[in-house]
């Protein structure tokens, strides 16, 4: 992490606790902070449940591992510069920075601006850095990595990467030396790009496909600098969106979420100036709607062919509730009916029967879109 301000945010709150009347305006206060929450903990306990396809898949399926490493070769050795230099970028800095390139070409930089000059605590306390407040035990990998043990590609085949090297800023940086020795599965810089992406396409459904699609890009970037494999960013994926369900399905967690959407909100449409759809409207996007979809529909199965077509699971209960913001009209049943329309079929890589089974299926922008 290389972008935060948490533990200012934490003097500041004590600071403020006493003093501040209004609603919205400056951080949170201690108590807000330190919570606890009951989604501090996964409602699994850990993540491990939802991302054993996996273990299957490495003892009986050695022609979609050899196939894992080929996709990862490939994309590696096929990265243009521009791609190059996106990922190094992503990996060196804070995925919230790499996220707001989905905001649009004028209003990212408005919102980074604003997030460098101090004007959004409760943002950048919930989402911003390692230490961001939504992400608790999802903040890292560390415990899945440990249980899988998975060899990373540039360690695995070697003779096959290439090697880049930079911040993709013009500074120093070796990707390689920050991660040596540690296991592949699943990504954690991507698994953090999901649940941060989620949580911000919630605040600004207007943009949602394109920020879940810099979200896609990010995990596509760990393959890029041959750090991860497909697998790896897919079960990642699987990874935040269980990790933002959670957050978002405890009512005393989600009142700090939206809290921060009112601030992020606010603060972009008085810094521009205008309506922020009027704004969204005449931005650059960087995506558009279409190439979103397509890029982030590619990226749930990296050219992988179903592996268990007779695979019987249903979208999870619990991801009814990333559709909240954008279809508050709708009930939970009718959102999960959403994400089923808008799925993958069952039985790709890493997707399992029973209750742990289906958030690999889902497309997230698609159902965004489709609402």
């Amino acid at each position: 992490m290389k972008f935060s301000r948490y533990a200012g945010a934490l003097i500041a709150a004590v600071m403020m606790t006493a003093t501040a009347p209004v609603a919205y305006a400056g951080p949170f206060a201690l108590p807000d902070l330190v919570g606890p929450y009951p989604s501090d903990l996964p409602a699994r306990v850990n993540y491990i449940s939802v991302l054993d396809g996996f273990t299957e898949l490495r003892e009986s399926r050695p022609d979609v591992v050899q196939q894992n490493l080929d996709i990862a070769v490939a994309i590696n050795n096929a990265a243009s510069p521009v791609e190059q230099q996106r990922a190094l970028f992503d990996s060196h800095y804070d995925r919230l920075l790499s996220l707001s390139d989905g905001f649009g070409h004028g209003l990212g930089e408005v919102f980074r601006v604003a997030l460098d000059g101090g004007r959004l605590p409760k943002t950048e306390t919930v989402l911003g850095g390692d230490l961001a407040r939504a992400g608790g035990i999802a903040n890292s990998t560390l415990l899945e990595k440990q249980h899988w043990n998975n060899p990373r590609p540039f360690e695995a085949a070697p003779e096959r990467i290439h090697y880049y090297f930079g911040d993709g800023t013009g500074g120093a940086a070796d990707p390689y030396a920050e991660v040596f020795g540690t296991s592949s599965y699943p990504s954690g810089h991507t698994a953090q790009a999901y649940w941060k992406g989620i949580l911000l396409a919630d605040m600004l459904p207007e943009l949602a496909p394109q920020i879940l699609a810099r979200a896609s890009e990010v995990g596509n970037s760990r393959i890029v600098l041959g750090v991860h494999y497909p697998l790896d960013v897919m079960g990642a994926r699987i990874m935040g969106q269980a990790a933002a369900a959670d957050r978002l399905n405890d009512p005393a967690f989600v009142r700090l979420v939206d809290e921060a959407k009112a601030e992020l909100r606010s603060e972009l449409e008085r810094s521009v100036g205008a309506p922020l759809a009027d704004y969204i409207e005449s931005d650059l996007r960087y995506r558009s709607l279409d190439a979103a979809r397509g890029e982030y529909r590619n990226r749930l199965t990296y050219g992988f062919e179903p592996v268990d077509p007779a695979i019987v699971n249903d979208i999870p209960a619990d991801a009814a509730v990333l559709l909240r913001s954008v279809a508050p009209h709708l009930t939970d049943e009718e959102r999960l009916g959403v994400l089923r329309d808008t799925a993958l079929p069952a039985g790709y890589p890493l997707d399992r029967a029973g209750s742990d089974g289906g958030w690999l299926r889902i497309d997230l922008a698609a159902a965004y879109a489709t609402v």
